[in-house]
């Protein structure tokens, strides 16, 4: 198989990202404008629980399947081999998950709340054929694009179609596990016609140990932000999850394009630290660490800066007391990017998922311990259990950026002259939004003004100091530009 553009890998992504936004941001307010503020609670009430029991029913062979299928890539028989260990140890678990779930839902829920758990079995079922990570391998990404818009379309259309009154809450369950179900049932036809089940050398057992590290590994999440809308759905309200839930939700939405960094980078990073060398391993991670950066850092401060407005914007006046935990969200949402980072990049790629569990275990429990110590006092709030998270993702990138300094000698290219300059950029609009608020242009006008002046300040600087990854980005553009109007 040949090796793929890391920069069309990104552009993919991105793009898909882009689509995964866009969607959300036309349909979103929709949605959360409409739906009844106690219904809509108990939905992210019950999905809170239930990505718990989906966790465990993935059981790790999403991030597994990429990280192995990207090493054997060039060997179909292997391939096709693991793939199908995988997708056999899938089926198991996602029928044992299924009926332990079944039980919970039955016992601890009643009225609407049952019939929302109900219904998320259709997604249980789509998550057998959650075989995207041979996509993500395989580097497809220009599928995954076209079928993901395909399937947000279909989204879309169902959305506005069946979902028309304050009560739809069921109907709008339904429709977000049909389309969790189609996308994953065309990832699976997809793959299907190009990689063939091989069930001549079934070693099931043998990938149980691993499978259960990378379980651990992404179970430890629910001691952070999924932690936290579980404990304000028992303690506080239905309408506190919703209150967490959508900061949350926007920011990470509108990350997802930077993101893609990550993503792409994970296969192209395991297979260059051990084909190509420590220093190409280096190089490699220094230009994704910075692409990083360059998108998310002033996204997060353009989101914070206009905080009331996009709460205004995406929710209208159901939830008048969330703009400051949005600012808290871009806030570790930075801190989130930097973990990221050193978990997938740096350790995660070299083999270090021991090290990755003990620690954010450790702090996950001390997340845990905050946060029940909110419950204690009675003041467990949406803020507070944001700011007890962020405190956690503090104390875990110290540690991890300590150890993979000492313990891996490998200078992180975190803390660079390039890196910084974003920051510094960034918060340079926090006086210009402070300036324009205090002249006051009007709504719509202020939020205009604000990101044009901004956008102004931080690519000027950059196309005047020359940045890297501005002119990565132009570069490639251009040239790609150049490469058309020739063949046109």
């Amino acid at each position: 198989m040949q090796s793929k553009s890391l920069f069309k890998n990104s552009i993919y992504k991105a793009l898909l990202s882009i689509v995964n936004i866009a969607i959300p941001i036309i349909i979103g307010p929709y949605i959360t404008k409409l739906l009844n503020v106690d219904l809509y609670g108990a939905y992210n009430k019950v999905y809170a629980e239930f990505q718990i029991f989906l966790i465990f029913a993935t059981f790790g062979i999403y991030t597994f399947g990429v990280r192995e299928i990207s090493k054997i890539r060039n060997d179909e028989k292997k391939v096709a081999s693991l793939f199908t260990n995988l997708f056999v140890i899938g089926i198991i678990t996602n029928l044992l998950v299924g009926i332990i779930y079944v039980v919970y839902a039955l016992i601890s829920s009643n009225g609407i709340t049952t019939k929302i758990y109900m219904v998320f079995i259709i997604q249980i079922v789509a998550n057998i054929f959650y075989i995207e990570f041979l996509n993500e391998a395989l580097e497809n990404y220009k599928f995954i694009t076209i079928k993901t818009l395909f399937v947000k379309i279909i989204y879309f259309v169902l959305l506005l179609m069946f979902v028309k009154k304050p009560d739809d809450i069921i109907i709008y369950a339904v429709v977000i596990s049909f389309i969790v179900f189609l996308n994953n049932i065309i990832s699976y036809i997809y793959i299907k016609r190009k990689i063939k089940f091989n069930f001549k050398n079934l070693k099931i057992l043998q990938y149980i140990k691993p499978l259960f590290l990378v379980l651990v590994l992404t179970n430890v999440e629910i001691l952070y932000g999924q932690l936290d809308r579980i404990m304000l759905g028992k303690f506080v309200s239905d309408v506190a999850v919703t209150e967490y839930y959508i900061p949350y939700y926007l920011i990470s939405m509108l990350a997802s394009i930077p993101y893609a960094v990550i993503n792409v980078s994970i296969p192209r990073l395991s297979y260059i630290v051990r084909t190509e060398g420590l220093e190409s391993y280096k190089k490699t991670l220094k230009t994704s660490i910075s692409s990083l950066f360059f998108i998310i850092v002033p996204m997060c401060f353009g989101v914070a800066v206009l905080s009331k407005e996009v709460v205004f914007l995406y929710a209208g006046d159901k939830y008048p007391n969330i703009s400051n935990t949005l600012i808290l969200a871009c806030i570790i949402r930075i801190i989130i990017s930097i973990e990221s980072v050193l978990t997938n990049l740096v350790l995660y790629v070299n083999d270090k998922e021991k090290i990755i569990v003990k620690l954010s275990f450790l702090y996950g429990i001390a997340n845990l311990i905050m946060n029940s110590l909110l419950v204690i006092f009675n003041v467990l709030t949406p803020f507070n259990a944001m700011l007890t998270t962020g405190i956690a993702e503090v104390a875990l990138i110290t540690t991890q950026y300590l150890y993979i300094k000492r313990k891996m000698n490998i200078t992180n290219p975190l803390l660079t002259k390039q890196n910084i300059t974003y920051f510094i950029l960034a918060l340079c609009f926090i006086p210009i939004s402070y300036i324009v608020k205090t002249i006051n242009f009007g709504f719509y006008a202020n939020i205009i003004v604000t990101m044009a002046l901004c956008v102004v300040l931080y690519g000027g600087v950059l196309l005047i100091k020359k940045d890297e990854s501005l002119y990565i980005v132009l570069n490639k553009f251009n040239n790609k530009l150049k490469l058309r109007g020739k063949n046109e």
